[in-house]
């Protein structure tokens, strides 16, 4: 996955990313309809859950190790340390060329927010882990 963006926040919040193709992600998204993007602290803990991502799980259940929540056929919902909350969201339906765009070897996905499940116990004000020139970053000084 990659470039993950906001696209719109009315009339209802719409997410977009990108996914290179053949992908077992991409298969399961299309097979139930659904995906949860989990928001990640900007910093070690974050970076942590991230990178057990990067490892590759080729007949393995990518879940093996963390602890998370799973309610029927919903995606699961990382309880990590180092995840502030997840964006439960269903694949766009509602446009002729519905929310799988396909663009020669990558697939565009639009995704609408049903839900925001907070993760963390504690109402903080930190910032999202960062992703950029292959290092996991946190937002660093404000320009005024």
């Amino acid at each position: 996955m990659s470039s993950f963006t906001s696209l719109t926040l009315a009339p209802t919040p719409l997410v977009t990313f990108n996914i290179a193709t053949p992908s077992r992600t991409l298969d399961a998204i299309r097979a139930s309809g659904g995906f949860n993007v989990h928001v990640l602290s900007g910093d070690e803990r974050g970076a942590n859950v991230a990178s057990h991502f990067t490892k590759g799980n080729f007949g393995g259940n990518a879940f093996k190790g963390l602890d998370y929540t799973q309610e029927g056929d919903e995606a699961p919902v990382l309880r990590e340390d180092g995840v502030m909350f997840a964006l439960r969201c269903r694949v766009l339906q509602d446009a002729p060329e519905g929310g799988l765009l396909r663009v020669r070897d990558h697939v565009i996905v639009v995704g609408e927010v049903v839900e925001m499940v907070r993760v963390a116990e504690e109402e903080d004000e930190d910032f999202g882990l960062v992703y950029a020139d292959r290092k996991y970053r946190e937002v660093g000084v404000v320009l005024e």
